[in-house]
C-alpha cells in the first residue's frame, strides 16, 4: 500500500517520508523541484527497499497539481492515505504585508490540499477507504500576532478537514487535521526563538503515523500538539 505525500523535500515532509518508510510503506511524493524529489528518493533508498515514486506539484501552477493528479489516477496506484503537508510561513506585520502573500500563502496552505483532496478521493474510496491527514497549526486554533495571513490560512484547513470528514466519513474516506506547534524546521527560523523548546520532526512524524493507524470504528479526527515550554 502507497502513501502520498505532498510538501515532501520540506523538513517536515522529509522526515515523515522517511518514517513511512521505515515502516515499509511504499511512497508516492510531491514537491515543486523534480531535483529535491529525486534527492530524497535517494536518500530513502540508502535505508529503505520500498517503491518510491515522485511528482513535480507546484501549489503556484494548478496546472501542475492538475497533471499531478491525472497521472496518479492514471497509474492506478493502490493508495490508502494522503497526507498534505506542503505550508509557507509568511511572517511581518500586517499592515506592510505585500497583498500577494495573502494568494501565495493561501495557494500553498489551503488550495493545494483542497485540490489534492478533491482530486484523488476517489483513488482512496476505491481502495476500501483511506484517509487524509492535514497538516494544521497551532494557528489553526488561535490568532499571533505579525501572522494573521498564516492564522487565516489554517484556521480554513481545519475547518476544510472537518467539513469533508463529516461529508466523507459514511464513503469511508476519514479526514484528520494534526495542529502542531512550532517545529524545528527553517520554516520556524523567523520566531527567534529558544529552538531547544521546539517539537522535533522525528516526534512530530511518530504522531503523524499513529493518527492515521486506526482501522477500526475509533478515529482520531483532530490533534493539537503543544511545546511543553514556549521561551
Amino acid at each position: 500500500m502507497s502513501v502520498i505525500i505532498s510538501g515532501a523535500t520540506g523538513g517536515v515532509g522529509t522526515s515523515v517520508s522517511c518514517f513511512y518508510a521505515k515502516k515499509g510503506y511504499d511512497l508516492i511524493l510531491l514537491g515543486r523541484s523534480i531535483d529535491k524529489l529525486n534527492q530524497l528518493r535517494d536518500r530513502i533508498h540508502e535505508k529503505s527497499n520500498v517503491k518510491v515514486d515522485s511528482y513535480v506539484c507546484d501549489a503556484f501552477d494548478i496546472e501542475t497539481i492538475k497533471k499531478c493528479v491525472k497521472e496518479i489516477s492514471e497509474a492506478q496506484i493502490n493508495a490508502s492515505l494522503l497526507i498534505n503537508i506542503s505550508g509557507i510561513f509568511p511572517y511581518g506585520p500586517f499592515v506592510e504585508e505585500d497583498d500577494l502573500v495573502f494568494d501565495e500563502c493561501f495557494d500553498v496552505n489551503l488550495r493545494l490540499p483542497y485540490l489534492l483532496s478533491k482530486g484523488l478521493f476517489n483513488i482512496l474510496k476505491r481502495n476500501g477507504g483511506g484517509k487524509i491527514i492535514n497538516i494544521g497549526s497551532s494557528s489553526s486554533y488561535a490568532g499571533f500576532k505579525n501572522t494573521a495571513t498564516y492564522c487565516a490560512s489554517k484556521h480554513g484547513l481545519l475547518g476544510l478537514s472537518r467539513a469533508l470528514n463529516d461529508e466523507w466519513k459514511a464513503e469511508g474516506v476519514s479526514v484528520h487535521c494534526i495542529s502542531p506547534g512550532t517545529i524545528d524546521t527553517e520554516m520556524a527560523d523567523a520566531l527567534n526563538q529558544d529552538k531547544d523548546t521546539y517539537i522535533t520532526a522525528d516526534e512530530f512524524s511518530e504522531l503523524v503515523y499513529d493518527t492515521g493507524k486506526y482501522e477500526g470504528n475509533m478515529i482520531v479526527e483532530e490533534v493539537k500538539v503543544v511545546r511543553k515550554v514556549i521561551k
